[in-house]
């Protein structure tokens, strides 16, 4: 029988790196892993005008059951996703055995400054952290903060040893 995968599950709010780390933690492992992202899913799925709370749980749970699927048949997945809701976090933890929930925290004005789609800026509805009320992982295997780029190698360092050890 084969060795159900591992997920590691990489959330955070909207700028806080989330792509960045999965890609840079991919790199790093040592086998050939796959990296799910919500934006490009999204994009697959033609989800890209369901922002609000009904349409990004939904998104969320179809990220987690496809995340399920492929870890059931022995895949390692990374999926970097906002997907701040409790339900979805103890979905994937009651269908995955090997989760590993990672929460990027980042300084507030770091992240209205890094944001590249200004999302944080105006009176933009649909956003999770300012208008959209995040439910922020109760209990991750890992808080991360993410303000410079110089602490991603140690991110992905803190990673690997919780993989290598779970």
């Amino acid at each position: 029988m084969k060795k159900e995968g591992k997920l590691v599950w990489i959330t955070g709010l909207a700028g806080s790196g989330k792509t960045t780390l999965a890609e840079k933690l991919r790199e790093a492992m040592e086998y050939k892993v796959i990296h799910l992202d919500g934006d490009n899913l999204r994009g697959i799925l033609r989800e890209t005008t369901t922002h609000d709370i009904d349409g990004r749980i939904r998104t969320s749970k179809i990220y987690s059951e496809l995340c399920s699927y492929l870890t059931n048949q022995g895949f390692d997945v990374i999926m970097s996703t906002i997907s701040l809701f409790h339900s979805i976090q103890d979905y994937n933890r009651k269908n995955n055995s090997r989760y590993y929930e990672v929460f990027l925290e980042v300084d507030p004005d770091i992240l209205i400054n890094r944001n590249k789609k200004d999302l944080y800026k105006g009176n933009k509805k649909d956003v999770m952290g300012k208008v959209q009320e995040a439910e922020f992982p109760k209990n991750p295997t890992l808080t991360l903060f993410n303000n410079y780029p110089y602490q991603i190698d140690t991110n992905i360092q803190k990673i690997m040893k919780v993989l290598k050890d779970g």
